[in-house]
């Protein structure tokens, strides 16, 4: 007969009798970066097959955050999971103070208060400068994304120590202030000659990889992989086309969401006895470039 349950009108119970909306919030803070869309899709996917419904709310500044969380209170949801590298977690304590479990991704909560699930980026910084040596190069860069972003950071940090340590010297840092293509492109056209005089380049994402592999094509003429070798990072099913095959660091974002939704049951359930961090271990894909 086409009839579906109201699943709102199931939540207008008493508090004793609370039952749960089986919606999940997901905060996205930046979707210049491919990777934020890609790792919602996962996430998503995840949480439908738990038979939780995840909502999108898409927080451009963090001044916005309070509001958007206020928000979500009204819409009873049963969970929030925060993919917001650039914005402070200490923005999210408004989630702790409305009893909304939390769980952020793309910035550490060092302070311990709220659960976190991150990709090692200081491996992952490691990782690319141990390819990039192991071809035998030296004169190596890095295009670090936004200025504020942890994971941009931390990934530079093990790149430069792993080359400092093996070279005694650091890697050249070029700041692209973004983690999207056009940053890529724009910064590769404004740094020709220093990018010239590189032999091997690490993109603090693969947007920003791809932009310098085509500003590389388009307008500075430098062949890659022949003069010039790309890693880039996070491993968006962009990174694997015909037209980039792209060597990169990838982030496991399968068992990322796997372990947001334990996480999750374990506060559901009174089981999480502290708020962890939990740091997962990235692999490097090696493709053309």
């Amino acid at each position: 007969m086409g009839y579906q349950p109201n699943f709102f009108a199931r939540t207008l119970s008493t508090p004793a009798q609370k039952q749960r909306s089986n919606l999940v919030a997901i905060l996205v803070s930046d979707f210049s970066n491919p990777f934020q869309s890609y790792l919602f899709e996962v996430l998503s996917n995840t949480l439908q097959q738990h038979a939780k419904q995840p909502m999108l709310v898409n927080v451009k500044h963090e001044q916005d955050l309070d509001q958007a969380i206020m928000r979500l209170s009204g819409y009873q949801v049963d969970g929030v999971v925060a993919v917001a590298g650039s914005l402070a977690v200490e923005g999210f304590e408004q989630c702790l103070r409305l009893s909304l479990p939390l769980v952020t991704l793309g910035r550490a909560d060092e302070r311990g208060i709220i659960s976190s699930v991150q990709t090692d980026n200081y491996q992952a910084g490691r990782l690319a400068a141990e390819h990039l040596l192991s071809l035998g190069l030296s004169k190596l860069g890095f295009v670090a994304g936004r200025n504020d972003g942890s994971a941009s950071n931390e990934r530079l940090l093990g790149f430069q120590h792993l080359i400092t340590e093996r070279l005694g010297e650091q890697a050249l840092v070029l700041y692209a202030n973004s983690y999207g293509y056009s940053a890529g492109f724009e910064l590769a056209v404004r740094a020709i000659e220093a990018i010239r005089n590189l032999e091997g380049l690490f993109c603090a994402s693969d947007a920003l990889a791809m932009g310098v592999m085509d500003s590389c094509r388009n307008v500075s003429g430098i062949r890659v992989p022949e003069q010039l070798r790309i890693v880039g990072c996070d491993d968006v099913p962009q990174a694997a086309w015909q037209g980039y095959q792209l060597t990169t660091i990838a982030q496991p974002v399968g068992e990322i969401a796997d372990t947001v939704m334990l996480k999750l049951n374990q506060i559901w359930q009174n089981q999480e006895l502290a708020p962890t961090l939990t740091r997962l271990s990235p692999k490097l894909k090696v493709r053309r470039t």
